[in-house]
């Protein structure tokens, strides 16, 4: 049986790598995973020496990095191989998995001591903190964290899959001004999109689901946006379909995840600017 042994209380490089080997590596979707102490090798075989048994983050192999002082993790040496191995991967899985190892390698390395605010709360809600606690909690069922562990990272994957996706949705968006600040229109069930363009500065988004045609319009409240107005004007312009206004003054649904059976509107994107009174950009 293919084995993947990795050390004890495995940290975030160490349960990225073996998530990379079981999802990209042909043929070890299913292998077993053992523990080690660290630097050690399963029953103290030779690292390296059986093809079924692939040594992550221990054994000072090829997929360890503590032999050397180069800026890599375990997970970038895995990467490396299945990059050779694997001839199926999409440009987008790609894309995803090599902004996720520059993350996890700053990690890995301790860089995050160099990011903003590096003892702000915020960031122990972040997955390798995350992680940290789990293995903390679980350091008696070590296979317990992995199958908590793995299916974070999975979601993480595809995250980062429709943040790529975004990215380029934005670039083909329809632009407007409003009095709050620019906003733009987007045709897209890409959710990470709306999000995006408001990380990005834009005072308000506008996006129409393709599925489902039921249309949402969210303000940047940095930008004092108050959307009040705007409900208003849609509910009377299409009484038919199902408004909902949050008394943040930020947030206009005709439909969400939350609430799939609210009556999507009639209207497309460039009729509800107009409506709104918002004022495309030349």
């Amino acid at each position: 049986m293919k084995t993947i042994v990795t050390h004890l209380n495995p940290d975030l490089d160490a349960i990225f790598a073996i998530w990379l080997i079981k999802r990209f590596f042909p043929g070890w979707s299913q292998a077993g995973v053992e523990f080690v102490p660290a630097g050690k090798t399963l029953t103290g075989k030779l690292v390296d020496d059986d093809p079924e048994i692939f040594h992550v983050d221990t054994g000072l192999g090829r997929f360890d990095h503590h032999q050397t002082k180069k800026f890599i993790c375990a997970s970038d040496l895995v990467w490396q191989e299945i990059l050779k191995e694997n001839t199926k991967l999409k440009d987008w899985q790609k894309k995803a998995i090599e902004r996720i190892l520059v993350v996890v390698r700053e990690i890995d390395h301790a860089r995050f001591l160099a990011w903003p605010q590096p003892d702000s709360d915020r960031w122990d809600f972040s997955l390798y903190q995350i992680f940290g606690g789990l293995v903390s909690c679980l350091k008696d069922d070590q296979k317990k964290i992995l199958e908590i562990c793995l299916p974070l990272i999975d979601s993480l994957f595809k995250i980062f899959g429709e943040k790529i996706e975004a990215e380029e949705i934005l670039k083909n968006g329809l632009r407007f001004k409003t009095k709050w600040g620019r906003g733009i229109a987007l045709e897209t069930d890409n959710s990470e999109a709306t999000y995006l363009a408001l990380k990005k500065g834009y005072a308000i988004v506008v996006r129409k689901k393709r599925k489902t045609g039921h249309l949402g319009i969210y303000g940047n409240w940095i930008n004092g946006v108050n959307l009040y107005k705007v409900y208003l004007a849609l509910k009377k312009k299409d009484s038919g379909a199902d408004w909902f206004y949050h008394k943040s003054g930020c947030l206009v649904l005709n439909g969400s995840t939350s609430n799939p059976e609210m009556k999507p509107t009639k209207l497309g994107l460039k009729e509800a600017i107009k409506i709104l009174n918002f004022k495309f950009e030349i």
